[in-house]
């Protein structure tokens, strides 16, 4: 995803947050967002709250993916946090 600038992309992704704070796709988004920041303990948060997020009937194969992409880039988030 593009917004411009990180300033713009924080501000849209913590909006987003406040519409959907338990929601799969925020958290995952904004969990992105902070890894490539390199701010790897609020990616790991946000990434394991993607992880916890109810199922969204009807958006099951999406969420399965989403999960595997989420487990995925936390994995990678945990060995930054290990160093």
């Amino acid at each position: 995803m593009g917004f411009g600038n990180d300033e713009t992309a924080a501000a849209m992704l913590k909006k987003g947050l406040a519409v959907d704070p338990n929601g799969i796709d925020a958290n995952y988004f904004y969990g992105d967002f902070l890894r490539d920041q390199k701010s790897w303990q609020g990616a790991q948060t946000a990434f394991e709250k993607a992880l916890a997020a109810p199922a969204r009937p009807g958006r099951e194969v999406a969420d399965a993916g989403r999960r595997a992409e989420a487990t995925a880039k936390l994995n990678e988030v945990r060995g930054h946090l290990a160093k």
